[in-house]
């Protein structure tokens, strides 16, 4: 019984064997195979991310232009593999400037390059090994228009929450709070401001000073490109007042009256700034213009002065009886 086990063991260990005799010769081949392969040349086209720089001074491209150029090729194919990785990183820098500008006499915006002027600038951005056919397309049109300037305000995305009991207890400070923006003319008419890129901070609980990038605009330049902010944060407290109600617009010869003739108000207020607050930085009116509109023997009652350092501002009521007296 145990010689037929062993003899059994010792055919499972040469079936073993052949297995891999077999995987280890089927590999050699397919590594010379690809060997053989790779050291053969061939013709293909390879498509390369394209940047471009240094364009005419004062101007400003306003047109659509290839991102991508299609290399038509004769490389072995090792120089080829290696390539096919490398365009995936590595954009062909293409320098606008360094060619012959072919403006058109008709609309001398219009420029146009061939791409054939360029085979050798890009060649010498690729192996030496790699001999460049053909390059689609076989021409480039750039439009331009002439660049004009602008400064505009800077306007901050912010997306804060604060601790509980904590407040922003003023105005952001941006520095600076304007940038020149420089573009073509259509797009520098209809701007109004730069915003920033969203600025997301959590349970703040003192204040802060960060640096934030100018979000990008179609086809506008910012100078600078980043601005500095600082938001005052603080505890707040909450604070009540009284304040009687003003009547604008009533002619010299009428009396009127308000029911109640007072509002309270409410609002939070930074610890700082809270021995400071009183009635008087408030005030309440009721329109005797609007009389004529409202429903009723009612008029609505607006804060037309608050300071610029509270929040959470409440006030009752919203709306008071009246009667004139003549």
């Amino acid at each position: 019984m145990k010689s037929f086990t062993r003899v059994r063991e010792r055919k499972k260990v040469n079936l073993n064997r052949r297995v891999l005799i077999f995987f280890f010769f089927l590999l050699l081949s397919i590594v010379f195979w690809f060997l053989t392969a790779m050291n053969k040349e061939y013709v293909t086209t390879i498509s390369y991310p394209v940047r471009y720089i240094r364009f005419p001074e004062d101007e400003v491209l306003v047109s659509n232009i290839p991102d991508r150029l299609e290399l038509t090729v004769n490389a072995n194919g090792f120089t080829l593999l290696s390539n096919q990785l490398k365009s995936r990183l590595t954009p062909i820098i293409f320098d606008v400037s360094s060619f012959s500008i072919n403006r058109f006499r008709k609309d001398p915006s219009t420029v146009i390059i061939l791409s054939s002027y360029a085979k050798e600038g890009i060649s010498r951005q690729l192996s030496s090994d790699i001999e460049i056919l053909d390059i689609k397309p076989d021409s480039l049109i750039f439009n331009f228009a002439p660049r004009v300037e602008k400064r505009v305000p800077v306007h901050p995305v912010l997306n804060l929450t604060f601790e509980k009991q904590y407040m922003q207890v003023g105005p952001i400070t941006l520095e600076p709070d304007s940038v020149l923006a420089s573009g073509p003319q259509l797009m520098i008419d209809s701007l109004r401001m730069a915003e920033t890129e969203e600025l997301k901070m959590e349970r703040i609980n003192k204040s802060f000073d960060e640096e934030v990038k100018l979000r990008p605009a179609n086809r506008v330049d910012f100078n600078p490109v980043e601005i500095w902010l600082r938001v005052p944060v603080e505890k707040f407290t909450e604070a009540s007042f009284t304040v009687p109600i003003e009547v604008i617009n009533l002619p010299d010869s009428l009396v009127l009256r308000t029911f109640p003739g007072k509002v309270n108000i409410t609002c939070q207020v930074g610890l700082s700034a809270y021995e400071t607050l009183n009635e008087h930085l408030f005030r309440a009116v009721v329109d005797y213009a609007g009389a004529g509109t409202m429903l009723g023997s009612r008029l609505q009652v607006n804060l037309v002065k608050v300071p610029d350092y509270i929040q959470a501002l409440n006030f009752s009521p919203k709306s008071v009886e009246y009667i004139l007296e003549k």
